[in-house]
């Protein structure tokens, strides 16, 4: 499951009330919402809850059960509040079990940020507050043109892509991914100032739109200069690739681990680090198409390239099958 803000400054408040899960919105806006939790030994995800401006409602009743649930907002059509965990949801009211296989079953992926109540709350309330109105409004909204023409700076360019980050380290820069390629970005005057703006919003994983021009291409990198940049749907292959986040071991070797960040993987053997691999899914890689989906992973040092099948990926587990030789491997993700 997988981590997306796209607006609003959400701050948490546990408070004197009734056993529930209360969520209260203290924006200028109405905001829709939905939740997601564990059921037994399922997951859940419930919607929509119209929520006023200034009012609080109760998604939960009774004690709670659970220590996490998740939580999905959406403001005027435009998510306020995203985060890396995947649910199923629909634009109707819904209560749906399992969040796997969304698309198959004729329902949306939908990002949902974690919600920490405590080991022992029997009652919580959640605050969703709205404290920079204009770095709201630019996270939530597309990048304007530049004014350039397509081609001024190199080759035209446009595709999905998964963003990486963004650093101001002596030069500010952003980078993210497409195909086994990182693509960078660095703020020459050329690329909007909002660009960077709406980047720098965004967390590592984030599914984007580019549109701009390749002014050089590497072996295994590319600089780029954007005119747009625009925050997409996901699909069931960024799904699958956020739930691959995080810290992972080895069923087989526990020493051997890694941890994925955005689109990046970096690989670990007994605490010493051996490398960082560039990540994409999809419904081929290289030869192998027709049986995915597939994780196509890219050695960032040498270019060298391997395929996997994803056969199976959840909060705990992951089971890739290494082609063409078949080798299954087994891992765990570490809490």
């Amino acid at each position: 499951m997988k981590h997306l803000l796209l607006a609003g400054a959400l701050a948490l408040f546990s408070t004197p009330a009734l056993a529930a899960l209360e969520i209260c919105n203290n924006t200028a806006q109405s905001l829709s919402l939905a939740i997601g939790y564990a059921s037994e030994d399922e997951w859940v995800s419930e919607g929509w809850w119209n929520i006023a401006a200034g009012e609080c409602k109760t998604t939960v009743s009774g004690d709670l059960k659970s220590r996490y649930y998740y939580y999905h907002a959406m403001a005027s059509g435009t998510p306020f509040a995203s985060g890396d965990f995947t649910f199923c949801t629909t634009n109707e009211a819904f209560s749906i079990d399992d969040d796997e296989n969304c698309a198959a079953r004729g329902y949306e992926t939908t990002g949902f940020r974690k919600l920490d109540t405590g080991e022992t709350a029997t009652h919580f309330t959640l605050t969703l507050n709205d404290n920079r109105d204009s770095e709201k409004d630019a996270r939530a909204k597309p990048t304007s043109s530049s004014g350039t023409a397509p081609g001024t700076y190199g080759d035209p360019y446009s595709d999905n892509v998964i963003l990486q980050g963004c650093s101001n380290d002596g030069e500010r820069q952003c980078n993210f991914h497409a195909g086994g390629t990182n693509f960078f970005v660095f703020d020459d005057g050329r690329t909007p100032q909002l660009a960077f703006t709406v980047m720098e919003a965004l967390d590592p994983g984030t599914p984007l739109f580019i549109d701009g021009d390749l002014e050089a291409i590497y072996d295994r990198t590319a600089d780029m200069v954007l005119r747009d940049v625009t925050v997409r749907p996901w699909t069931e292959y960024d799904a699958l690739l956020n739930k691959l986040q995080g810290q992972w071991y080895s069923e087989d070797d526990p020493n051997s681990q890694f941890t994925v960040l955005g689109a990046e993987r970096e690989n670990t053997y007994e605490g010493s680090f051996s490398g960082v691999d560039y990540l994409w899914v999809s419904d081929r890689c290289d030869r192998f198409e027709g049986e995915g989906p597939y994780l196509y992973a890219r050695e960032e040092e040498s270019g060298e390239s391997y395929c996997y099948q994803l056969s199976y990926v959840d909060q705990r587990q992951l089971e890739l099958m290494y082609l063409p030789s078949g080798n299954i491997l087994r891992y765990r993700k570490l809490d």
